[in-house]
């Protein structure tokens, strides 16, 4: 798969984050479920995409993941939600073929096939998923695009 190459504007994101090992994890799919208890209700919420992010990766098998949506200010979320602010980047976009669980396949043959392929250089920051405003997450469907900052 040939990526698709674009400098991301800065984002500040919110919602709930947790610490998981590098493998695909249950403990995501709660991430996921608290954050629908206020999606759409966040202070300064642009919009309807929703994020999943892939950040503070410690070296040792370890992230934490941010299911999150995009706000105006971190500021003025809830101080139970966890921002987090991504600034301007070159990435390197991705799209998802297929159902949400399948995505840790798409994930590896991001790094292991299409990035070299591409000669493309990870470079260090926030990984994430876009999750169009249209997915459903109980059918496991709809548009999603991984987007991977690089070099």
């Amino acid at each position: 798969m040939i990526p698709k190459i674009e400098m991301s504007p800065a984002l500040v994101l919110a919602g709930r984050n947790g610490t998981f090992s590098l493998t695909p994890d249950a403990g995501i799919r709660h991430l996921w479920d608290k954050l629908m208890e206020d999606y759409g209700q966040i202070e300064g919420q642009v919009g309807f995409k929703a994020f999943g992010v892939c950040h503070n990766f410690d070296g040792k098998g370890h992230m934490d993941y941010l299911a999150a949506v995009q706000v105006v200010n971190a500021g003025d979320v809830p101080g139970y939600l966890y921002t987090l602010i991504i600034p301007a980047r070159k990435v390197a976009i991705f799209n998802h073929p297929g159902k949400v669980d399948g995505i840790s396949t798409t994930w590896s043959k991001i790094f292991s096939e299409w990035l070299p392929a591409a000669n493309l250089v990870v470079a260090s920051g926030p990984q994430f998923e876009v999750y169009s405003h249209d997915f459903d997450a109980d059918k496991g469907t709809g548009f999603i695009e991984i987007h991977i900052p690089v070099k």
